[in-house]
């Protein structure tokens, strides 16, 4: 009796799963989700006042003390952040202050343009 359950069982999952499985496929993308192929993710502009901390051309990243950023909910902190494109950094040195913008999602987003201040 017990072997003859454990097939009903297995049966009866069989075909439960796929009807479940066809009836995700219809449900709207989940935004701020990682689910699907990433295009779901929420992807935020944001704008920021910093200080240069340092600067490295081969990896594309920049280091900035910078204040608060109101769009992420961060506090100043000192972050490294890699640029969309090197010649960003053209330019930019240890000590500038500056003003950058940043394009992504919360955990990693990328500084899309930078230009010094006095």
């Amino acid at each position: 009796m017990s072997q003859l359950n454990s097939l009903l069982v297995a049966l009866g999952l069989s075909l439960v799963f796929p009807a479940l499985a066809d009836g995700m496929n219809e449900m709207p993308p989940m935004q701020g989700s990682a689910m699907g192929n990433g295009a779901e993710m929420t992807s935020k502009m944001a704008h920021g006042i910093g200080t240069v901390k340092g600067v490295d051309t081969k990896k594309g990243t920049i280091t900035l003390a910078h204040q608060p950023i109101k769009e992420l909910n961060w506090p100043a902190m000192t972050m490294t952040f890699k640029v969309a494109k090197s010649e960003l950094l053209n330019g930019v040195t240890v000590g500038q202050h500056v003003n950058f913008t940043l394009q992504g999602n919360d955990m990693n987003p990328v500084v899309t343009a930078i230009s010094i201040t006095k």
